[in-house]
């Protein structure tokens, strides 16, 4: 019998393998960076972030502005379809005490799809857009309806889009005193009513430009009145402010509570008048696009008044700045953009020369330009090298000024 013996072979133990000291071999060098490659490549990396942003904020803004010139485009067409269904323009209603007041907006809300909105919103005389109490049929009051935002009305440049709720400094007309520390009302869990005081009434970054400040400094055509509001019982003929007067602005606004406004009233031209023109911001104050401070830590004056959507005092009439944003009016210099209107600490409220009127100004966030709206639905950027005479030439409806440069 034969016998097999089987051999295996001997694997090399790693105590008997080479090192690479013994086999003259350089040591290994770990994976990864070292601290100086790490550095380096992130300073590339912030160069890089660094010459980027730039142009992604860039295309983000021109999207904004691309953004806020549809919405102009969409409010155009809501004051076309309003003048063809009822025959007349959608201008804002700021009456005598006793009739309600309506903003362009109020009447349209049916045209901007709304038409819920519209038939929860109590329209009688009784009821303006700041009473906050309901009756049969309207129980949630307009006060709180007035709360809803608007999509279309808000710029997405604006910094207080989303944010910003607006009041009457008249705090004998609404439910509650003006804030004085800028709290915002709370709307109850049943929905009709308010919770907490405050600001309540969503706010719009486009309103119509009624007409030319008397003391707007090289207009060639403006408001020949002391105060436009007094047109009721002064313009000629006892006809209030249903005359066609030079100053006017395609969306004038209706002191009687009669006055009808039509398309063919503008006879210098629906594509040469200004509808609606931005005021952004409001109601807070900005100057050259930073937000202003109140008089005091606790006072709550850096406001203009107007923003709310629902406000006839929304509507402003142009009167050009000084170039610090200061002051509107007089010794204006400056057609656009450097400042959104007068704080209401250095324009009263319910004092000369505005009166109730609202104090706002054509401004906005878009750098170098403030879009418009005209009365044919067109949608132009006007720059910021634009004159006081010539923006006041595109406000006025009948002024017959010769418009040549935009």
């Amino acid at each position: 019998m034969s016998t097999f013996v089987r051999f295996t072979g001997l694997s090399a133990s790693p105590a008997h393998a080479p090192s690479p000291a013994s086999s003259g071999s350089a040591p290994r060098r770990p994976a990864g960076f070292t601290l100086v490659e790490l550095l380096v490549v992130i300073a590339i990396i912030g160069t890089l972030v660094g010459l980027l942003l730039p142009a992604v904020q860039s295309a983000r803004e021109a999207a904004r502005r691309s953004s806020c010139q549809n919405n102009l485009k969409q409010n155009g067409l809501v004051i076309q379809n309003f003048a063809s269904a009822q025959r007349v323009l959608p201008n804002s209603t700021r009456p005598p005490a006793g009739i309600k007041r309506l903003s362009w907006v109020t009447r349209c809300l049916g045209f901007f799809e709304e038409q819920q909105l519209a038939n929860k919103y109590n329209y009688d005389n009784n009821f303006n857009w700041s009473t906050a109490t309901g009756t049969t049929g309207f129980t949630v009051p307009n006060a709180v309806l007035v709360n809803t935002r608007l999509k279309s009305l808000e710029c997405p440049s604006d910094p207080t889009t989303g944010i910003s709720f607006d009041a009457d400094p008249q705090s004998s007309t609404q439910p509650f005193a003006f804030p004085t520390d800028g709290a915002l009302a709370v709307v109850n869990s049943a929905g009709n009513g308010f919770a907490t005081n405050g600001l309540f009434c969503a706010t719009t970054d486009y309103s119509p430009t009624t007409f030319v400040d008397p003391r707007t400094p090289g207009a060639t055509v403006k408001y020949s009145g002391a105060n436009p509001q007094a047109r009721s019982t002064t313009a000629s003929g006892g006809d209030g402010n249903k005359a066609n007067m030079p100053g006017d602005g395609f969306l004038s606004k209706d002191y009687t509570g009669t006055a009808k406004i039509t398309p063919a009233m503008c006879t210098d031209g629906l594509s040469k008048t200004i509808a609606l023109a931005e005021s952004a911001g409001r109601p807070f104050h900005y100057v050259r696009g930073l937000r202003t401070v109140g008089s005091s830590p606790t006072a709550n004056d850096a406001i203009v008044n107007g923003g709310g959507w629902c406000r006839p005092a929304s509507d402003f009439s142009f009167g050009g700045t000084t170039a610090d944003g200061l002051t509107v009016g007089t010794n204006a210099v400056v057609a656009i953009n450097a400042s959104n209107g007068e704080r209401v600490s250095t324009a009263p409220f319910s004092s000369a020369p505005f009166g109730t009127e609202g104090t706002g100004n054509p401004f906005s966030f878009h750098t170098g330009i403030v879009n418009v709206g005209y009365g044919d639905g067109s949608v132009k950027a006007l720059s910021d090298g634009i004159t006081i005479q010539v923006f006041a030439a595109l406000v006025t409806r009948s002024g017959a000024e010769s418009v040549t440069d935009e």
